[in-house]
Protein backbone atom coordinates (compact mmCIF):
# COMPACT_ATOMS: atom_id res chain seq x y z
CA UNK A 1 0.00 0.00 0.00
CA UNK A 2 2.83 2.37 0.88
CA UNK A 3 4.47 1.67 -2.44
CA UNK A 4 1.26 2.47 -4.28
CA UNK A 5 0.90 5.80 -2.44
CA UNK A 6 4.55 6.65 -3.05
CA UNK A 7 4.13 5.75 -6.72
CA UNK A 8 1.01 7.97 -7.04
CA UNK A 9 2.77 10.88 -5.26
CA UNK A 10 5.80 10.41 -7.48
CA UNK A 11 3.60 10.30 -10.58
CA UNK A 12 1.75 13.50 -9.59
CA UNK A 13 4.99 15.38 -8.84
CA UNK A 14 6.50 14.15 -12.12
CA UNK A 15 3.52 15.45 -14.12
CA UNK A 16 3.93 18.87 -12.48
CA UNK A 17 7.58 18.97 -13.56
CA UNK A 18 6.73 17.98 -17.13
CA UNK A 19 3.86 20.46 -17.38
CA UNK A 20 6.18 23.37 -16.59
CA UNK A 21 7.95 25.07 -19.44
CA UNK A 22 11.32 23.50 -19.86
CA UNK A 23 12.56 25.99 -22.46
CA UNK A 24 11.70 29.20 -20.62
CA UNK A 25 9.22 31.87 -21.61
CA UNK A 26 7.54 31.23 -24.93
CA UNK A 27 6.33 33.66 -27.55
CA UNK A 28 3.13 35.43 -26.59
CA UNK A 29 3.77 35.22 -22.88
CA UNK A 30 4.74 37.97 -20.52
CA UNK A 31 8.49 38.39 -20.33
CA UNK A 32 9.17 37.08 -23.83
CA UNK A 33 12.12 38.78 -25.51
CA UNK A 34 12.46 38.09 -29.24
CA UNK A 35 15.86 36.91 -30.47
CA UNK A 36 18.13 39.60 -31.89
CA UNK A 37 17.98 40.27 -35.62
CA UNK A 38 21.31 39.87 -37.30
CA UNK A 39 22.27 41.84 -40.37
CA UNK A 40 22.10 39.40 -43.28
CA UNK A 41 25.09 40.89 -45.07
CA UNK A 42 28.45 40.56 -43.41
CA UNK A 43 29.90 43.36 -45.47
CA UNK A 44 29.38 47.10 -45.50
CA UNK A 45 27.37 48.20 -48.52
CA UNK A 46 28.61 50.45 -51.28
CA UNK A 47 27.34 53.96 -51.81
CA UNK A 48 26.63 56.13 -54.83
CA UNK A 49 29.41 58.79 -54.91
CA UNK A 50 27.37 61.38 -56.78
CA UNK A 51 24.38 61.01 -54.48
CA UNK A 52 26.60 61.52 -51.42
CA UNK A 53 28.33 64.42 -53.17
CA UNK A 54 24.96 66.12 -53.74
CA UNK A 55 24.21 65.80 -50.01
CA UNK A 56 27.51 67.10 -48.67
CA UNK A 57 28.77 69.66 -51.19
CA UNK A 58 25.95 72.26 -50.83
CA UNK A 59 26.25 72.19 -47.04
CA UNK A 60 30.04 72.63 -47.24
CA UNK A 61 29.69 75.57 -49.63
CA UNK A 62 27.19 77.16 -47.28
CA UNK A 63 29.19 76.56 -44.10
CA UNK A 64 32.68 77.47 -45.38
CA UNK A 65 31.76 80.10 -48.04
CA UNK A 66 33.81 78.35 -50.75
CA UNK A 67 34.46 79.98 -54.11
CA UNK A 68 34.20 78.07 -57.41
CA UNK A 69 37.83 76.94 -57.41
CA UNK A 70 37.67 75.58 -53.84
CA UNK A 71 34.32 74.00 -54.64
CA UNK A 72 35.81 72.03 -57.54
CA UNK A 73 38.75 70.90 -55.41
CA UNK A 74 36.40 69.72 -52.64
CA UNK A 75 34.23 67.99 -55.23
CA UNK A 76 37.26 66.09 -56.56
CA UNK A 77 38.39 65.14 -53.06
CA UNK A 78 34.93 63.87 -52.12
CA UNK A 79 34.56 61.86 -55.34
CA UNK A 80 38.00 60.31 -54.83
CA UNK A 81 37.08 59.45 -51.23
CA UNK A 82 33.80 57.76 -52.16
CA UNK A 83 35.30 55.84 -55.07
CA UNK A 84 38.08 54.54 -52.81
CA UNK A 85 35.44 53.70 -50.20
CA UNK A 86 33.55 51.60 -52.74
CA UNK A 87 36.75 49.84 -53.83
CA UNK A 88 37.56 48.93 -50.22
CA UNK A 89 34.01 47.72 -49.51
CA UNK A 90 33.80 45.64 -52.71
CA UNK A 91 37.08 43.85 -51.91
CA UNK A 92 35.78 40.61 -50.41
CA UNK A 93 39.23 39.00 -50.27
CA UNK A 94 40.15 40.75 -47.03
CA UNK A 95 38.41 40.34 -43.69
CA UNK A 96 35.84 42.74 -42.31
CA UNK A 97 38.27 44.07 -39.73
CA UNK A 98 40.93 44.76 -42.37
CA UNK A 99 38.39 46.64 -44.45
CA UNK A 100 37.28 48.71 -41.47
CA UNK A 101 40.89 49.59 -40.72
CA UNK A 102 41.45 50.68 -44.32
CA UNK A 103 38.20 52.72 -44.18
CA UNK A 104 39.51 54.49 -41.07
CA UNK A 105 42.80 55.17 -42.85
CA UNK A 106 40.87 56.49 -45.86
CA UNK A 107 39.01 58.92 -43.60
CA UNK A 108 42.27 60.10 -42.01
CA UNK A 109 43.84 60.64 -45.44
CA UNK A 110 40.76 62.56 -46.58
CA UNK A 111 40.90 64.87 -43.56
CA UNK A 112 44.61 65.47 -44.22
CA UNK A 113 43.86 66.33 -47.85
CA UNK A 114 41.26 68.89 -46.74
CA UNK A 115 44.16 71.03 -45.51
CA UNK A 116 44.59 72.19 -49.13
CA UNK A 117 41.46 74.34 -49.05
CA UNK A 118 40.39 74.58 -45.40
CA UNK A 119 42.04 75.96 -42.28
CA UNK A 120 42.55 73.67 -39.25
CA UNK A 121 39.54 75.24 -37.50
CA UNK A 122 37.36 74.65 -40.56
CA UNK A 123 38.59 71.05 -40.80
CA UNK A 124 37.52 70.40 -37.20
CA UNK A 125 34.11 71.94 -38.03
CA UNK A 126 33.87 69.70 -41.11
CA UNK A 127 34.66 66.57 -39.06
CA UNK A 128 32.12 67.49 -36.39
CA UNK A 129 29.35 68.34 -38.87
CA UNK A 130 26.61 65.73 -39.30
CA UNK A 131 25.73 65.52 -43.00
CA UNK A 132 22.95 62.95 -42.65
CA UNK A 133 19.51 64.15 -43.58
CA UNK A 134 17.38 63.58 -40.54
CA UNK A 135 13.87 64.91 -40.62
CA UNK A 136 12.71 66.23 -37.32
CA UNK A 137 9.55 64.60 -36.11
CA UNK A 138 6.83 66.77 -34.72
CA UNK A 139 6.16 66.10 -31.09
CA UNK A 140 2.72 64.72 -30.46
CA UNK A 141 0.69 66.29 -27.73
CA UNK A 142 -0.30 64.03 -24.92
CA UNK A 143 -3.99 63.67 -24.36
CA UNK A 144 -5.02 64.27 -20.80
CA UNK A 145 -7.36 61.87 -19.14
CA UNK A 146 -10.28 63.35 -17.32
CA UNK A 147 -10.67 62.35 -13.72
CA UNK A 148 -13.91 60.50 -13.10
CA UNK A 149 -13.64 61.12 -9.35
CA UNK A 150 -14.32 64.87 -9.74
CA UNK A 151 -18.05 64.33 -10.44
Amino acid sequence: MKRLILFVVFLISFTNVVSQQVYGVQRGQRGYIPPPKYEPSVYITTIDPYEELNKILPKCIEIFNLDDFEKEILKGLLLKKYENYNQIVENTDSSKGARQDSLKQLEIDFVKSLAIILSPDEISIFVDTDFSEKKEKKKKRKKRKENKNDE
